[in-house]
């Protein structure tokens, strides 16, 4: 429901923004520059694997043991006659015929007409003469039909699904398909996302502030959010509170996917961020959100010549830029990227919790794995402008209002910033 004031609550608000969320086109890139991207279409596999058998052991291929002699007692073991050494790379060049074997190393061809592999360090080479024929024992409880085998197709068969679309390449599957023989690969474009910082009281900072001034640290921050969620950053000038300045900065930045503006989107007399987003073309889907940190955040889109840029004006103080990115930023960049389903984290809160007026809280916890479990221990946390709380946590809890008391040992929702989930 509609929060206190008329503000959309975070679920209603995180709704809107991923509804205008258009996955990003396909493109055919080198296997080696895949990792992180999302796949754009199925990927079927071209031919069966392994293509033949292969050996899963150093040992012998053997056949069918040659028929025994009219002994009373049967035999505990079965000779065959070794007639090639067959290595990995190697096509064997003899058909095992009964009573015959072939020594074989892992990975290599098994002939045609081997019964099984028997691992080295259960057969017995038998003594011979200079220039005799070699000839190997084996146990007959080792002469298992296809023992030690790994059969064609038994890994792959041609036509199935290799790797679904939507499926975020990671080493892995870099290995999967490099096997496959897949030297390029569809997946959907990278995200380019611009950076706006703004605000007159600004400056780099390498710089040393004047009175009255701070350094930008929500640049850099976005910067390194984005490149973790697989974007590709392209930072802009610091506008300061002007409309020249800002419809300068901005007419930029909507080059890009995704616009990420910081401060100016307030109530406050400088806060002329929305105005000059509306005067570009720049549809509202929201302002607002009942939550803290986090409160003033604005969703747009700008919609022309076949294209869109997704615009977030996301607050000016540090904790609520990063909460509002984890709670927005980060799922539409992946909707935007290929991914169909956004995953939800749980872990087990380590001590009590009071929620305290009528807005979400987004508290910064650190999680841990304990005993199996996932665990969230708030942290002491003074302000939305309290970056060393926030550079001590490695996630954060979602606390609602409605519930007021939230007790230790029971499960929270949490938003991890190391990658979990």
């Amino acid at each position: 429901m509609v929060g206190a004031g008329g503000l959309l609550t975070v679920q209603q608000a995180l709704q809107l923004a991923l509804q205008a969320a258009v996955v990003m086109d396909a493109e055919d890139v080198l296997l080696e520059q895949a990792a992180g991207q999302r796949l754009a279409t199925d990927l079927l596999v071209p031919q069966d694997l392994p293509a033949a058998d292969r050996a899963m052991m150093d040992g012998f291929a053997v056949s069918q043991p040659a028929p025994a002699g009219s002994e009373q007692d049967p035999p505990a073991a079965a000779v065959f006659t070794v007639v090639e050494t067959v290595t990995a790379g190697m096509v064997p060049q003899r058909v095992l015929e009964c009573g015959q074997a072939a020594r074989i190393m892992t990975g290599a061809l098994v002939p045609t007409g081997a019964r099984c592999v028997v691992p080295v360090e259960r057969t017995s080479l038998l003594a011979a003469a200079a220039g005799a024929v070699e000839q190997v024992a084996v146990p007959l409880e080792s002469l298992k039909a296809q023992a030690h085998i790994l059969p064609a197709g038994s890994l792959a068969r041609r036509g199935n699904v290799l790797l679904p679309a939507g499926t975020q390449i990671r080493a892995q599957h870099i290995a999967l398909l490099a096997e496959h023989g897949f030297a390029r690969i569809p997946v959907h474009r990278r995200v380019e996302a611009a950076v706006l910082a703004t605000g007159n009281e600004l400056v780099h900072h390498s710089e040393t502030p004047p009175p009255g001034c701070i350094r930008n640290s929500n640049a850099p921050m976005l910067q390194a959010q984005l490149a973790a969620a697989g974007a590709v950053p392209r930072m802009l000038r610091t506008a300061s509170d002007s409309l020249e300045s800002l419809r300068r900065q901005i007419q930029m930045g909507l080059r890009a996917d995704v616009l990420l503006l910081t401060g100016g989107v307030s109530a406050g007399i400088l806060d002329l961020v929305p105005q000059v987003l509306r005067e570009e073309g720049v549809q509202q889907i929201l302002h607002g959100v009942r939550m803290k940190p986090g409160k003033p955040l604005f969703v747009g889109v700008l919609r022309q010549s076949g294209r869109q840029c997704l615009v977030f004006g996301l607050p000016g103080n540090p904790v609520s830029s990063l909460a509002c990115f984890e709670l927005f930023v980060r799922p539409v960049l992946e909707r935007l990227g290929g991914r169909t389903t956004l995953s939800s984290l749980r872990a087990l809160l380590t001590r009590n919790f009071t929620v305290r007026g009528d807005r979400t809280i987004c508290q910064p916890v650190q999680l841990r794995l304990s005993e199996g479990h996932l665990t969230a221990e708030p942290l002491a946390w003074n302000s939305s402008a309290d970056l060393k709380s926030a550079s001590d946590a490695n996630g954060m809890a979602i606390f609602e209002p409605e519930r007021g008391e939230y007790v230790a040992g029971e499960m929270v929702q949490v938003i991890s910033w190391d990658g979990w989930g």
